[in-house]
């Protein structure tokens, strides 16, 4: 059992996440916030900006004509699809060329996270989710608990072991915790949105969310982690096991339903994918 105090300086010692993420965050929320506002923010991260251009420019979002400049960058794309390359641009430099105890390497690690994104969206938007844009953040983030996770499981198990006994459950038995409750505490601690938080920490346990937690999008993610799985974007998910019923039931969600989505979606993971890595599209 590892020590709770060791996992909370784990957290602790994640850099959290820039300024301009916290100023987009806060915009989208805003009624009032105007374009002008979303490039200043954009602006003050080159990495940020140079991403959001890459997207304006990739062929799954490009124009006709070259955009050069981050307010056309924003015009082109739209504020909430500016916040998602802004925040996976950030989570990608979180993540280690390695992820220790679960035999990944980062950028498949990564690929699995974008298109959980991708697919939770899409989900949302298929199901009537209210907010399907929510569910591309909580998508994208739902396994960030295993950037600190995985150290402590390498210590404990090799990672050979890790295909036959990874899962959730098994976590919370070697180490008290599992990547669920980490992450939930890492979103926190970056003041995304509760939801975000809660889909973290329940989507391998929806039943069991409190009455407080919005359960049809953390079935949503759940869902769409599943979803990346079949389309061969697995990270090392359990994905492989099947989408529990009682998801399926909640979504209305059958596999005749889920397999032309994965496939739907997929150009749009690869860009994702390569935008944040800093190659072309």
């Amino acid at each position: 059992m590892i020590p709770a105090s060791a996992i909370v300086e784990g957290i602790e010692a994640l850099p959290t996440l820039p300024e301009a993420i916290t100023r987009l965050s806060a915009l989208l929320r805003d009624d009032r916030a105007t374009t002008t506002q979303f490039e200043q923010a954009v602006r003050s991260d080159p990495a940020v900006t140079a991403n959001l251009l890459r997207a304006a420019n990739s062929a799954f979002y490009g124009g006709s004509e070259p955009t050069t400049h981050v307010r056309q960058a924003v015009a082109r794309l739209g504020l909430q699809r500016v916040y998602e390359v802004a925040i996976g641009t950030s989570f990608r430099r979180s993540i280690p060329l390695r992820l220790p105890g679960y035999g990944l390497d980062g950028p498949t690690f990564w690929l699995h996270c974008a298109a959980t994104a991708v697919y939770a969206e899409a989900l949302g938007r298929s199901v009537g989710l209210p907010d399907p844009d929510l569910a591309f953040t909580a998508g994208l983030l739902h396994d960030v608990g295993k950037l600190i996770i995985g150290g402590f499981l390498a210590e404990l198990m090799p990672e050979s072991n890790w295909w036959t006994f990874g899962t959730a459950v098994m976590e919370r038995e070697l180490l008290g915790s599992n990547h669920g409750d980490v992450g939930e505490a890492i979103a926190r601690r970056w003041n995304l949105p509760l939801p975000v938080a809660h889909a973290c920490r329940w989507h391998h346990e929806v039943e069991r969310a409190g009455p407080e937690v919005d359960r049809d999008l953390v079935a949503a993610v759940l869902a769409a982690d599943h979803l990346a799985y079949l389309a061969g974007f697995s990270g090392g998910s359990g994905g492989g096991n099947g989408l529990d019923p009682s998801v399926q039931q909640r979504l209305g969600l059958t596999p005749e339903r889920l397999e032309p989505l994965a496939e739907a979606s997929r150009e749009q993971v690869l860009q994702l994918g390569k935008l944040t890595l800093g190659r072309e599209g």
